[in-house]
């Protein structure tokens, strides 16, 4: 009998969207998801989701009795559970582990890419991202922080959402230099597609690819197809062709998000 499989995602999160990608590319048709809002209610702080991710991050995996808390690990991890799906080739680790390594190094970046954009965009979507990532956030970390359980973990969070300020992400400098970041991560895919197949490492599907397909998701939310070249926008549309796209709930657009709809009863409400 299948080991059971919780996964604790956020629909526009782009590495809840790697997770979802690597249980649906793994075969893991037995698999839960549990949705977790972490753009306004912020799920992410209630104590329920605290207990089982300290991080406070999404996603995160339970399978059989280990959790797993960062969608690397996860995607390691899984392949490692089933060799099978043959995502992690031997003969085409190092390409993998290269662009992998490449696209968590710069995941900061992609962060700032998104929301830097959003909220450059709308005076009321940077108000509406504003009132979730920092006054909901600060008001239900205090609250943790009186559970004697979790107190120390919601401290030190608490010091670091103090300390930082949302809003700066919209700075247009700023803004320039992710996006440079953010096409460099382009143009490496672009590189590895050119060098001698129709996926990142070569002839077969691997986690590479995941990570990719949920790259360019992102980078079609924010800009649609002006950063794509050629050669990706056929990738781009060969991704979008495999089942697990749609099955993992990939957000390419703006419109495919519960932050989309979540925005839009802010504004009738007010």
């Amino acid at each position: 009998m299948p080991e059971p499989i919780v996964t604790y995602t956020a629909d526009v999160s782009i590495c809840s969207q790697i997770c979802r990608l690597a249980v649906q590319e793994h075969g893991l048709s037995q698999a839960e998801n549990v949705d977790v809002d972490i753009e306004f209610a912020m799920d992410n702080y209630e104590p329920w989701f605290v207990r089982i991710q300290p991080r406070m991050t999404v996603p995160a995996m339970q399978y059989g009795d280990e959790i797993i808390g960062d969608s690397k690990d996860i995607l390691y991890f899984l392949s490692d559970k089933h060799p099978e799906a043959g995502l992690y080739p031997e003969d085409g680790q190092v390409q993998i582990d290269a662009f992998i390594n490449a696209f968590y190094e710069n995941f900061m970046a992609i962060g700032v890419f998104t929301f830097g954009h959003l909220q450059a965009r709308d005076e009321n979507l940077r108000r509406f991202i504003n009132i979730g990532k920092t006054d909901v956030t600060l008001a239900k970390l205090r609250a943790l922080s009186e559970d004697p359980e979790l107190a120390d973990v919601a401290n030190e969070k608490l010091k670091q959402v103090e300390q930082r300020d949302f809003t700066r992400l919209a700075d247009p400098d700023l803004i320039a230099r992710v996006d440079e970041q953010v096409t460099s991560l382009l143009e490496l895919l672009e590189a590895h597609l050119a060098d001698g197949g129709p996926w990142v490492a070569g002839s077969g599907y691997t986690l590479a690819d995941i990570v990719a397909t949920a790259l360019l998701a992102r980078v079609h939310f924010i800009k649609d197809e002006s950063l794509f070249t050629p050669l990706v926008l056929e990738y781009w549309k060969r991704v979008q062709a495999r089942p697990s796209f749609a099955d993992a709930n990939v957000c390419a657009t703006w419109e495919s998000t519960m932050m989309s709809r979540q925005f839009e009863e802010y504004m009738n409400r007010g």
